[in-house]
């Protein structure tokens, strides 16, 4: 089934597979098992799925989504403090991303909830650049 991945990335029909099965209500398993594909990646698709549905599989990734601080750090609370499990704050805050959790989380062990600030992102323009 090499046909199967372009580089790291499924192709449109492979993720339309994977969304007819856990449309019917396949697991991650039997997902995995039926497409041919890595335990975790049919789960983290399972878990987008529950939480966006068709497109969080469909579209995952073809974006770069930014958080607000405050949804992110209520996720991180909700995951370290409250014990809630990953899936589970997915589903409660609308996160359709395994790895944003877990970066999130990291992120906030390592250097407090001012790590889950949003940066600014690209090149500085030039009169704000130090030379």
């Amino acid at each position: 089934m090499a046909e199967q991945k372009t580089g790291r990335v499924y192709t449109a029909k492979v993720r339309r597979q994977a969304v007819a099965a856990l449309s019917e209500g396949a697991g991650h398993r039997a997902l995995a098992s039926k497409l041919g594909i890595p335990d975790a990646t049919a789960r983290q698709w399972a878990r987008a799925y529950a939480v966006g549905g068709r497109a969080a599989v469909l579209n995952a990734g073809t974006r770069h989504r930014v958080y607000p601080f405050e949804l992110k750090l209520s996720a991180v609370k909700d995951r370290l403090e409250n014990g809630m499990t990953v899936r589970e704050v997915m589903v409660k805050h609308g996160i359709p991303s395994e790895s944003s959790i877990k970066t999130w989380c990291r992120q906030y062990r390592e250097r407090g909830p001012e790590a889950l600030v949003n940066k600014p992102r690209g090149v500085k323009p030039k009169h704000l650049r130090e030379e």
